[in-house]
């Protein structure tokens, strides 16, 4: 595909946003931090919902006249949601990772991102030197950390947000990736992965308190494209879809986006890594594919596994769409379909199989990771939309095979929701729903609150900010 010239996408992108009203979503935040107390409140916030919801965006996409050509590659903003009393309050502020305290000062891009390269920016000689620390947060431990997909966790002081700094789990560990999709164990230890280079895979388990139990890398044939894994009881699970990063177009300046090559011959691949042996290894393959995001996953007794994830049959997602967001075009919106893995170990066979929809961001009740779980909620999009994102929530039981949705005005953009279990001995599926949503029309970004057994009802409550934030991806939110 053509794009426009490097001078011409901050022009394009705010020529076309005067006709696209969903093309806020991925404006430019100019001020360091946002602030709002006391929020626009509708509908009934239930007093024992107590705590924060932490979310995390790409918010600073452009500077000066240059814009980045994919929307994975602008600065991290971390939002602070905070819920108590009968209030609602709104904080956020840029995560100050190396990269963005030096731009600021320098008052233009200097270092590479993800999907941009712009002539004359500076070599890097770390991965933090990329570090936009823009895609996920977490608490654990007494540690907020601001998470990104080939670097460091970057630390954040909970109540007020200031950047604390970088974490390194080991000397010989110092901005080695550490991606942003964790997964917390059912002993709150936390598990989670980086892919460094092209042939290893980090892996790294650290304790309820927040201290590194162990960190090893294990070679693999060829590392692709590699965002999200899960657990069960006893292993961890790795989809590998079939586009491999070449290193010899990123030694020659490619950016990273393009130095990955997708083979639509090849089969996607599946490896487990049984936890206490991480040499014991298995492999399977699927049909070819691409994924972000995996759901859940979990273990019979048998040692079959299964598996949800949002399948793509290709990587156009990624190499197209995010990057017409960003001038202005919407792409193909081809958005994935949720699809179930099972894993037979003895046999060393796989087998999938697609559900309906278009949809992306599975979310499950956090008791319940690498456990059989019921419940399976999804940003969804429904056909002809005026907009490329997602205006419903789709709640599956994976037991019955049923669903509640709840579809919203089609110039609304829903992002990802959590689950929230009432109390912590709530059944299964007796939570809540929270998350942001986007009004195009009236401009401003909601906090949306559903009853998640009666989702189909709508929300029960919302808090509206005085102005838009641009979309993100992740959540997590912390009672208190």
């Amino acid at each position: 595909m053509s794009f426009a010239r490097t001078s011409d996408w901050q022009q394009q992108y705010l020529t076309a946003r005067k006709e696209k009203a969903w093309l806020l979503g991925f404006k430019t935040i100019e001020q360091n931090e946002l602030a709002a107390e006391g929020l626009s409140l509708s509908g009934r916030w239930p007093a024992e919902l107590h705590g924060t919801l932490y979310r995390n965006m790409p918010a600073r996409h452009s500077r000066g006249d240059q814009r980045y050509r994919h929307w994975f590659d602008g600065d991290g903003m971390l939002q602070a949601f905070r819920l108590g009393d009968g209030r609602v309050s709104h904080r956020g502020r840029f995560v100050e990772t190396t990269k963005y305290r030096a731009e600021r000062e320098a008052e233009r891009m200097l270092k590479p991102a993800f999907g941009t390269r712009f002539p004359g920016m500076d070599n890097v000689t770390s991965s933090d030197d990329m570090n936009v620390a823009n895609v996920n947060v977490i608490r654990h431990g007494q540690r907020l950390l601001a998470l990104w997909d080939a670097g460091s966790a970057w630390e954040l002081d909970p109540d007020t947000l200031e950047t604390v700094g970088p974490v390194t789990w080991r000397d010989d560990l110092k901005a080695m990736p550490f991606s942003a999709h964790p997964r917390r164990d059912r002993d709150g230890s936390l598990w989670n992965f980086g892919a460094a280079g092209d042939r290893l895979l980090v892996l790294y388990h650290i304790d309820a308190g927040g201290n590194l139990k162990k960190a090893d890398a294990i070679p693999v044939p060829e590392l692709p494209f590699l965002h999200d894994f899960a657990i069960t009881e006893r292993h961890l699970i790795f989809l590998l879809p079939p586009m491999p990063l070449q290193m010899d177009r990123l030694a020659a300046g490619t950016n990273v986006l393009d130095s990955y090559q997708w083979q639509a011959d090849q089969p996607m691949r599946v490896l487990t890594v049984n936890k206490d042996d991480w040499s014991d290894q298995q492999w399977y393959e699927l049909p070819p594919g691409f994924v972000f995001h995996l759901g859940n996953a979990w273990e019979e007794s048998s040692g079959v596994m299964h598996l949800d994830y949002v399948y793509y049959p290709d990587a156009k997602v990624l190499t197209e769409d995010f990057r017409a967001f960003m001038h202005g075009g919407r792409g193909s919106a081809s958005w994935g379909q949720p699809a179930r893995v099972t894993l037979h170990p003895k046999q060393h066979q796989a087998k999938q199989t697609l559900l309906s929809g278009k949809c992306e961001f599975p979310t499950l009740d956090p008791r319940y990771v690498g456990q059989r779980q019921r419940y399976l909620v999804v940003a969804e999009a429904s056909e002809h939309l005026k907009h490329p994102g997602f205006n419903a929530l789709r709640r599956i039981d994976l037991e019955r095979e049923t669903e509640q949705v709840y579809r919203f005005d089609d110039h609304t953009m829903v992002e990802e929701h959590v689950i929230i279990p009432k109390t912590a001995t709530a059944g299964d599926g007796d939570a809540w729903l929270l998350g942001t949503a986007l009004d195009t029309k009236a401009r401003v970004t909601r906090l949306t609150l559903f009853d998640a057994l009666h989702l189909e009802d709508g929300p029960i409550a919302q808090a509206a900010l005085p102005y838009a934030l641009p979309l993100g991806f992740h959540s997590h939110f912390v009672r208190t």
